[in-house]
């Protein structure tokens, strides 16, 4: 049997649940609202264009800058440098007079010699008159044959005597004319090695000498002879002035020398190009091993390698795409490259482990000193 609910009852219970709807209501409201999901930003990269232009491979030394012809010229005789007649800088032509050395010892062994000569002469010309008399006298058999042949031996021994005095004086004014030094060829003095006035002794250097015609001289490691550096191989000078200068290497010495092992390389400098040029200065030398005319050229931190090879990150269209190239040349942070990729298209350079194959990226321009 049914029990009917009373209308007071009713009305506590629908206000009881007005009450939970209203606190449920106000707990709802009070949450924060849920963000929609964003789209990450993309990863933004430094980018250079792809370059065309020439490139080399070079290895760079300091060489020196001396005459092709260069000598040292020494004092052959003992004395005193009495007067250097042409001045350092100062031009002569072959067989001039270029140092004069007084050596008074040599002049009195001459005269002595002189007087040996002429003594010796003397006695040859009385010993041998007197031979011939004894001949005579022999014949009218006024005298013995032993005395005939004791004169004409005394004659011939007279002349032989006479003959070594005028070889001594010969060889001794051949010395004494070492007394002048006279240039070997048409040049100029580079250096006085001697003041005049100090002492010599023989092998005593008096100045350099060299000839107008130039070269580089180059000492270069052993390990860089042969396959990078040999006869013909293109050199570049760089001279004080800003042009550099292009020639040849004519000369490689064929032994290594010193500590250091090095090898003398000798590169010529035309005529025209010489009055760039100074005796003994230093100059910088890059040895071409490698030389493209024409090449796609990519900043060296723009290639990457992976197991597939060597590769670059493109980028179009804001999208980084790898790209696989084949690399050679290297110089100055470039990078030749054989690939499908244009001059003007864009590279990625640096920070290539955080990109992935088609990834979004928000590319930065750059630029960068070509090699």
């Amino acid at each position: 049997m049914m029990t009917k609910k009373s209308p007071i009852f009713t009305a506590k219970r629908a206000g009881s649940y007005l009450a939970v709807s209203l606190a449920f209501f106000l707990l709802s409201s009070c949450k924060a609202p849920v963000a929609p999901p964003q789209a990450e930003a993309p990863l933004a990269v430094r980018t250079l264009a792809v370059r065309s232009g020439s490139i080399r491979e070079t290895i760079r030394y300091i060489g020196t800058v001396h005459s092709q012809n260069e000598i040292k010229v020494l004092a052959r005789v003992a004395g005193r440098a009495s007067r250097l007649p042409v001045k350092e800088g100062e031009k002569a032509r072959r067989g001039a007079a270029i140092a004069y050395i007084a050596a008074p010892e040599m002049d009195a062994r001459v005269s002595r010699l002189h007087a040996e000569v002429s003594r010796a002469n003397k006695e040859s010309a009385y010993l041998c008159q007197q031979a011939e008399t004894d001949g005579t006298l022999l014949a009218s058999k006024a005298i013995s044959k032993w005395k005939s042949d004791a004169s004409r031996q005394k004659c011939e021994s007279s002349r032989a005597a006479l003959m070594a005095a005028e070889a001594g004086l010969n060889e001794l004014t051949v010395l004494a004319g070492n007394t002048v030094e006279r240039a070997p060829f048409e040049g100029k003095v580079l250096l006085w090695l001697t003041e005049p006035g100090e002492n010599l002794m023989p092998g005593r250097p008096i100045l350099i000498f060299g000839d107008e015609a130039l070269e580089v001289r180059v000492a270069v490691h052993e390990k860089d002879i042969g396959a990078a550096v040999k006869t013909g191989t293109q050199v570049i000078l760089f001279p004080d002035h800003p042009a550099p200068i292009r020639a040849k290497v004519a000369f490689v010495a064929p032994m290594v020398a010193g500590p250091g092992r090095m090898v003398e390389v000798r590169v010529p400098v035309s005529k025209e190009d010489a009055q760039r040029f100074r005796h003994g200065a230093s100059i910088d030398v890059d040895f071409v091993v490698h030389e493209k005319p024409q090449a796609l050229l990519v900043p060296s931190d723009a290639v990457d390698k992976k197991k597939s090879g060597f590769g670059v990150y493109f980028v179009q269209n804001d999208v980084a795409t790898w790209k696989e190239v084949v690399p050679s040349i290297r110089n100055r942070g470039w990078i030749a490259i054989e690939s499908g990729l244009k001059a003007g298209d864009l590279v990625v350079a640096g920070n290539l482990d955080a990109l992935q194959d088609g990834m979004v990226v928000y590319p930065v321009k750059s630029e960068r000193s070509g090699p």
